[in-house]
């Protein structure tokens, strides 16, 4: 039976991000923003006046926050060193949860997030909204349906400078908050092969660079690739920039016995008239604007998944699998070898 009394939702964050969040959460049937966080209470208060959210409450200490009366979901919109203490509190608390990604950026701050949530039970999601990207259903959909037969190889990259034109920029270059290419902005690639193929990665091979003279000042390496082996077989490549100077370019290819998808193109014998490429009718990855972004697709999965009592797709436990390659693929590059992927304990 589905529960429909309204939910609750609260934000911790008053970022760009958080603004695309907030605009698809109202557009949800029963679902009321009523508790905003922020380190400065002023900021809060500034985000419920912009955002036209009368009623909701401003909270600076977190506790307080998610002590709010009726509170059911808490939507974390913070920069990335502060996703696994805020995830933690928040399970603790029994809250859902959204968490932006990445959601930690390290192999020990990931397995405290699984077990605190595994402990109490609560429902995920996590930011790999491109998963309800129209071309990922589509591609998704044929590859269902065996148009391209047994995949044996996949690539995706994620080109998509960002600069002091950015909004996230001037914390993104740190090591610290940003950590690394495919942790802050590369992920989105390589989580879409994983949730295409539908299988893990075992073992990766990788390299990463910095542009000569480093104009956007990164403080980590803004360039890499890496070559991936998965557990059905199949072998695969993800590239990330994110200093180039270009449009937002978000390229796929998947090749199987029977065809090959190239971003909304495809190509399969299992279509005998068909000599050229189809034309996949979808709307496109093709923006780096949050604004753009398939979050209401997630998000009304999500809400759905609460209201049934089923287990969100992008939960935390399946979307660890990502940040395990990521933080394999860093060994790899730091190693020079090729790297085995450790599964995260309570996956």
């Amino acid at each position: 039976m589905t529960d429909t009394k309204p939910l609750h939702i609260g934000f911790i964050g008053t970022g760009w991000v958080a603004d695309a969040h907030i605009d698809n959460f109202k557009q949800l049937p029963n679902c009321e923003i009523t508790a905003v966080c922020s380190r400065k209470k002023a900021r809060a208060e500034a985000k419920i006046r912009e955002a036209g959210l009368s009623g909701a409450h401003a909270y600076s200490n977190i506790d307080k926050f998610l002590s709010h009366p009726g509170l059911d979901v808490v939507v974390i919109c913070t920069p990335h060193p502060l996703h696994a203490a805020q995830t933690i509190s928040a399970a603790n608390a029994g809250k859902h949860i959204v968490i932006e990604k990445p959601v930690a950026l390290n192999p020990a701050d990931l397995k405290r997030m699984v077990a605190a949530v595994n402990k109490a039970g609560v429902k995920t999601s996590v930011c790999f909204e491109l998963r309800w990207v129209g071309l990922f259903k589509n591609i998704k959909s044929v590859i269902e349906q065996g148009l391209i037969g047994p995949i044996f190889y996949a690539e995706a990259s994620y080109y998509h400078g960002i600069g002091p034109w950015y909004g996230q920029w001037s914390w993104n270059i740190k090591k610290r908050i940003g950590g690394d290419a495919l942790l802050t902005a590369g992920c989105h690639a390589l989580d879409a092969l994983i949730h295409l193929l539908d299988s893990r990665v075992v073992e990766v091979s990788a390299m990463s660079s910095t542009s000569k003279n480093n104009p956007l000042q990164y403080e980590y390496a803004p360039n890499s690739v890496a070559i991936l082996k998965f557990e059905n077989g199949a072998i695969g490549k993800v590239a990330t920039s994110i200093e180039c100077r270009q449009p937002y370019l978000f390229p796929v290819l998947i090749q199987g016995e029977h065809g090959t998808v190239w971003n909304d193109k495809l190509s399969t014998t299992k279509w005998p008239a068909l000599k050229d490429w189809a034309t996949l009718p979808a709307d496109m990855p093709d923006s780096g604007d949050v604004a753009d972004h398939p979050y209401h697709g997630q998000l009304e999965h999500f809400v759905d998944c609460i209201r049934s009592n089923k287990r969100p797709k992008n939960n935390l436990n399946n979307a660890a699998h990502t940040h395990e390659v990521i933080f394999a693929i860093d060994s790899a590059i730091k190693s020079k070898k090729t790297v085995r992927v450790k599964k995260t304990p309570g996956t």
